[in-house]
């Protein structure tokens, strides 16, 4: 679409006045095709200013997704070399599930500006406001290998940490098993869940959902989330911070399946674990149970010590921290 391409151009003048001639010579329009283009991108929430008898401006907080920016800034070989950037959807997870595989590669990205029905684990809701984060899921495709799921969360959060501290400058810390923190606050959650092939029954994909907070942080959240705006006042980082998050994922992915560098990642992923030697509330079910944090097994698992000295390996639950005096 015209639009499309007049935001592009935008794009790589992030923070120049463009022509409308320019534009119109270079897409070989009309002037009044550019100014129409320039009205709907403006409708549509984009930071594009108008400067009167000179042209068009992309101001620099504009932090409006872009395919081409996405792309321009991508180093991967295989994740988000087909991708699909979206206006709003449901939940990025489930675009996924209902694509057609035979039209999909492995590393396949949706992007999507807004969720309507954003989920976190055990079906709670994730708000995905238009605008205010970065909502994408990641397919990989099974060729035998890959099939650890909590590994592969493990690999997300450790890729979005670093993709976060890269991009942004920002340190970070992660509480298992999915969510990334700043300054105490979650900051990413991460939703991966596997497929069964129809024949077979058996793991055949695994989609990895990401939502990071980017923008403003609803009154109600203050206390428990953060946002990259938030802890660095900086805007219009969206574009550059999704092909970072994306880099970093299919390095750490790669890491883990072709190059043995399991025991590295957990090593970044325990380094990382903010609740360690911290009191948490173990729940499973109606069941709870004290105990502290010791820290991450060599496959993932939370090592937790209890009240009588016994240590146990969570594979799969809930914890709870214990908030200290």
């Amino acid at each position: 679409m015209l639009k499309d391409e007049v935001l592009n151009i935008l794009e790589r003048k992030k923070g120049i006045v463009v022509t409308g001639g320019q534009m119109a010579n270079s897409l070989k329009v009309s002037r009044t095709a550019i100014w129409k283009a320039i009205n709907a991108l403006q409708k549509e929430g984009n930071q594009i200013e108008s400067v009167k008898n000179v042209g068009y401006k992309l101001l620099i907080t504009d932090d409006s997704l872009s395919e081409w920016a996405i792309r321009s800034n991508l180093t991967s070989s295989f994740v988000g070399k087909q991708m699909k950037v979206l206006p709003t959807v449901g939940s990025t997870n489930q675009y996924l599930k209902e694509l057609d595989a035979t039209k999909t590669s492995d590393g396949f990205v949706v992007i999507a500006d807004e969720q309507e029905q954003g989920r976190g684990r055990r079906s709670r809701t994730f708000l995905s406001g238009k605008g205010e984060g970065i909502y994408l899921s990641i397919l990989l495709k099974f060729d035998g290998r890959q099939k650890d799921i909590r590994m592969l969360t493990i690999c997300t959060a450790v890729a979005v940490s670093k993709a976060i501290e890269s991009a942004c400058q920002v340190d970070t810390d992660i509480k298992w098993v999915n969510d990334v923190f700043c300054n105490g606050k979650k900051i990413c959650g991460i939703l991966t869940e596997a497929t069964l092939s129809a024949e077979l029954q058996e793991l055949d994909s695994v989609i990895i959902g990401i939502g990071i907070n980017t923008g403003d942080v609803p009154d109600e959240l203050q206390d428990i989330a953060t946002s990259i705006k938030k802890e660095t006042g900086k805007e219009g980082v969206r574009n550059y911070l999704t092909a970072e998050v994306l880099n970093q994922f299919e390095e750490v992915y790669l890491a883990y399946i072709k190059r043995d560098k399991q025991q590295e990642i957990i090593d970044y992923y325990d380094s990382k674990l903010f609740i360690k030697e911290q009191q948490i509330l173990v729940i499973n079910g109606e069941d709870e149970e004290l105990a502290t944090v010791r820290g991450v097994g060599q496959n993932g698992e939370l090592v937790v010590e209890n009240d009588n000295g016994d240590m146990r390996q969570l594979i799969t639950g809930e914890i709870k921290l214990i908030k200290q005096n």
